[in-house]
């Protein structure tokens, strides 16, 4: 299917892979897309800034990344911003539903609807949107102008925000297409409204569209004077700001112009260095309007099925969009006057420049294979649509498990396909694959299809896909590194294993009982299987160093281990069902490296948790867990996530045979009574990720695949996780293993 980006600041129009479907959202083959003037603009503007602009900025960023990531992280992550970001556009279209989310109640396939959000809405063929960003568009007539709804619900919460009341003046700073709606809204409610803007053509649009007093702001240098005497020398009502620009200034004219005790709602994008007066001296009520309306930027509501009480959140940003939908079919609101121009995707350059040069407030994207198209007055034929089909991922599984992994042959290297390159893959994973001998990065697979594109071209990736299973489908791969959110792991892994790949699994293996058991089934049927979970505390260089001096201890041991782990709000996807929390996403390491470090069974495990007066405080991110050994040995980890992040993050102390180490966060190794060789420091800390890496990768091109972390400690690592996090969640108590 085709999408529009913003590649290094020019216009490319690419052939990607179509989204994947999840539980609550719906997939929509777009019929039009609206480009407004001012946030598509301004991203484009920011990404066509130069590379060399705040340079001693940079270099302290590279010196720091080089003290914190090492020499070859910096690399790559220098290569990445050199080789320029890929930006996908569009946040407002319209189209026809074609599959539907298992979840999803209030849509379904066959709907046209409207769609709204940066990241979903896009200039696509086809895109992929929550529930809760869609409404349905009745009028088919009207699909066109629905393209604009996302703009309109921006204006229509700013009018919620200001509360205009009949009979209020109203100032409407800034008349892009933005203003112009929000010039609409504010008569509709009965407002007398006054429009401010620095272009003549929009302000004659806007005594079109209902403003009573228009002014230039450059040329009229005593319109404040004449607000104030059309207002009785009291100034406006309400000043509704929907202006883009960096500058302080207007800002400061929103407060001049209204009233003392009146209302400045902020809806566009200015500076906001507000001086004293005159809003002290007023009393002005300053508020912002956030987006679409009440739920925007709340994962729970956008990207889940939980809504507000109507009772008590009345518009939500979806019921926002409804609103406009029918202000819009009735011809309440009218979207012609202000979208006149209309392109193919081809053309979508023209629609941009027009835009640029102040030609345009906005433009109707249309997508079809004819010339023919169905302009926003609804009344021309509509456009022939392309007929795209939507394919459905769907792995039947497979009972029966291949014999050996054979990787491919050519040119001896091992292809490789990343699946999710978020921040950890970019920053931890991604340099190291790319310094390994013979392999190749072959694939990206994310669900962000402009994040996929920047990181292929970074690394030279000859595919980029939107769904994992076409990796093992068409056998594009030999080895599938795994780093997606942690509920997709196991179900992701199992797959890849099961299509004879090898797998390089990210943290952690798990976040249920019932993958778990898929794994333990997994192993007793085969031990063919190439798998390797990244809990690479046990490969760091100091953790070697101490496991060489334990392994002739006589005693068990004492380990008391710290993480000082810094807080995460509970908006996080870590906290959510998809992150599973910080025992099971990161505490897991911990407990594998216990296993290391005893070589023992754990037999009984207990748990103290924190339960405080404060909602964000969780248990599973403040606990103290012990584990007993088989062979005596007694393992503490304390997790917390309330301390000072200038302490450092973890800190382990080791007791046995009359001897005490001290590791402190990876860079600092103290030992007492093993000799005067063994203390070290380093500048760079070292946690082990190259070395399980290479370890792995290595042992992959072996006859006989001997796993860098054997089978049974990673099922025994998964299992504890599971209980301790069970147990914190309860808070407290304590089982046998």
């Amino acid at each position: 299917m085709r999408q529009l980006f913003l590649d290094k600041g020019v216009l490319s129009i690419k052939q990607v892979a179509q989204p994947v479907l999840d539980d609550y959202s719906v997939i929509v083959q777009v019929h039009y897309s609206c480009i407004s003037s001012g946030t598509e603009q301004a991203t484009i503007t920011a990404a066509q800034k130069s590379m060399m602009s705040n340079v001693p900025a940079k270099i302290k960023k590279i010196l720091h990344s080089i003290s914190q990531n090492g020499m070859q992280v910096t690399k790559a992550l220098v290569q990445q911003k050199l080789s320029g970001s890929i930006h996908s556009l569009g946040y407002s279209c319209s189209g026809q539903v074609i599959a539907a989310g298992k979840k999803v109640v209030s849509l379904q396939v066959g709907d046209y609807v409207a769609c709204a959000g940066a990241g979903y809405a896009q200039h696509a063929d086809i895109v992929c949107v929550p529930e809760h960003l869609a409404v349905r568009v009745h009028e088919k007539n009207y699909l066109a102008l629905a393209s604009g709804t996302t703009i309109g619900a921006i204006a229509l919460q700013g009018i919620r925000r200001a509360q205009v009341q009949l009979g209020e003046n109203v100032c409407v700073i800034g008349l892009g297409l933005l203003g112009q709606v929000t010039v609409q809204f504010a008569k509709n409610a009965g407002g007398t409204v006054f429009g401010i803007d620095l272009v003549n053509d929009r302000l004659t649009l806007a005594k079109k569209c209902g403003a009573d007093r228009v002014y230039n702001a450059s040329e009229e240098k005593n319109f404040a004077q004449e607000i104030r005497f059309a207002t009785d020398h009291q100034g406006v009502d309400v000043t509704i700001i929907t202006a883009a620009s960096k500058s302080d200034a207007i800002i400061q004219q929103a407060m001049e112009l209204t009233r003392k005790k009146g209302k400045v709602v902020l809806v566009g994008d200015v500076g906001l260095g507000l001086q004293r007066d005159p809003l002290y001296k007023k009393e002005i009520d300053f508020l912002i309007s956030c987006s679409y309306g009440p739920g925007r930027y709340d994962p729970s509501y956008e990207l889940r099925d939980n809504d507000y009480p109507y009772a008590y959140v009345r518009w939500t940003e979806n019921r926002n969009m409804q609103a406009v939908v029918k202000l819009i079919e009735s011809e309440k609101l009218n979207l012609r006057a202000l979208l006149p121009d209309t392109f193919c995707l081809e053309e979508a350059s023209h629609a941009y420049q027009r835009i640029r040069e102040k030609k345009s407030l906005g433009a109707v994207l249309y997508y079809h294979e004819s010339d023919e198209f169905c302009d926003t007055s609804g009344r021309k034929e509509e456009a022939k649509l392309s007929k795209l089909e939507y394919k459905k991922s769907e792995f039947i599984e497979d009972k029966s498990y291949p014999t050996m992994f054979v990787p491919a042959q050519k040119a001896g290297l091992l292809r490789v396909g990343i699946i999710g390159v978020g921040g950890f893959a970019k920053v931890k994973l991604l340099p190291i694959l790319s310094e390994l001998k013979q392999t190749k990065l072959d694939a990206i697979v994310d669900v962000n299809t402009a994040n996929a594109l920047t990181v292929a071209r970074q690394y030279k990736a000859a595919h980029v896909l939107a769904d994992d299973q076409e990796l093992f489908e068409n056998d594009l791969i030999d080895v599938a590194v795994i780093a997606s959110p942690h509920l997709f792991h196991a179900d992701q892994a199992l797959r890849a294993l099961k299509s004879g790949k090898a797998v390089f699994l990210e943290k952690p293996m798990v976040t249920n009982i019932e993958q778990l058991n898929e794994f333990k089934k997994l192993f007793e049927n085969s031990q063919n299987h190439l798998l390797c979970v990244d809990y690479n505390r046990s490969f760091s260089p100091f953790m070697q160093k101490i496991k060489k001096v334990i392994q002739t201890r006589e005693t068990p041991l004492v380990i008391y281990y710290r993480m000082n782990a810094g807080y995460i709000p509970a908006e996080h996807w870590v906290q959510t069902d998809v992150g599973a929390g910080r025992i099971i996403g990161e505490a897991c390491h911990i407990f594998d490296l216990f296993n290391f470090l005893t070589d023992s069974q754990p037999l009984a495990v207990s748990v103290e948790a924190i339960h405080g007066a404060k909602n964000a405080l969780f248990p599973t991110d403040n606990f103290s867990t012990q584990i007993k050994y088989a062979d005596g040995s007694i393992c503490t980890l304390l997790y917390t996530a309330l301390g000072n992040t200038k302490v450092g993050k973890e800190r382990m102390e080791l007791f046995f045979d009359s001897k005490t180490i001290i590791m402190d966060d990876y860079k600092i190794l103290t030992g007492y009574g093993v000799g005067p060789l063994f203390d070290k420091k380093t500048l760079t800390p070292d946690k082990g990720h190259a070395q399980l890496l290479t370890t792995f990768f290595d042992r992959i091109k072996q006859p006989i695949f001997v796993p860098p972390i054997e089978y049974s400690r990673l099922l025994t690592t998964a299992q504890l996780s599971l209980m301790v996090d069970q147990l914190a969640c309860a808070g407290g108590g304590e089982c046998t293993v």
